[in-house]
């Protein structure tokens, strides 16, 4: 979602927990909520004063749905990683196990740590157990630099060829873009993926538009 003329855009992914339907509702909670502070509020702050009332708000977001969970007497819960664009600024907001990648000059880097335990199993989420910080960082970026937003469901197995593909691939349109995911979604469950496949791929266009 973009906002403005200087190319402010915000991209976030969440993979909810507690079962399909109670994780579907926290999820797309989260999402909404996010959406309607970056365009009423969150869109023209900055700096370090920005990044503050955004982890602010996500603690608030947290707890609304602990309490609404505790309420149904079902908990529930999501992951969520948030990247924020301010021209060529990238700044990233994260908790879980979706991860956010860096295509620059043929390389590929992980940008966000996954939040797991030995034994794979989630310990932060947004409404879920304790309260934690998000991790945060933040990279300039050029028009030559590609990233992936994506869930576990989607880089779970990847392998080193289909990154290679992927990344070195000119993406010229939405539509090109839409349909690489598509098929990349469909190679995933032709191999007996079950989990969410969530992704969102973005760069800067010709137009420098993100």
């Amino acid at each position: 979602m973009q906002r403005g003329r200087q190319n402010k855009a915000v991209a976030v992914i969440c993979d909810g927990i507690g079962g399909f339907l109670r994780g579907e509702e926290a999820s797309s909670y989260v999402v909404r909520q996010i959406a309607n502070w970056f365009m009423s509020e969150g869109y023209q702050k900055k700096g370090r004063k920005r990044n503050q009332a955004l982890q602010q708000f996500l603690f608030q977001i947290h707890e609304e749905i602990k309490e609404y969970g505790k309420e149904k007497g079902s908990p529930l819960g999501t992951t969520v990683t948030l990247v924020l664009i301010d021209n060529f600024k990238l700044y990233w907001f994260h908790c879980g196990d979706c991860r956010l990648y860096l295509s620059r000059g043929g390389k590929v880097k992980k940008l966000t740590p996954d939040h797991q335990d030995e034994k794979g199993n989630l310990n932060r989420a947004i409404g879920a157990g304790e309260w934690h910080v998000l991790d945060s960082g933040s990279v300039r970026i050029g028009k030559k630099d590609r990233l992936l937003l994506c869930s576990d469901g989607l880089y779970r197995m990847m392998e080193k060829e289909e990154w290679k593909i992927w990344f070195e691939k000119k993406v010229n349109s939405d539509e090109q873009a839409r349909r690489m995911l598509k098929q990349l979604f469909q190679k995933k469950m032709a191999k007996g993926e079950k989990d969410n496949l969530s992704a969102l791929y973005f760069g800067y266009t010709k137009r420098t538009e993100i």
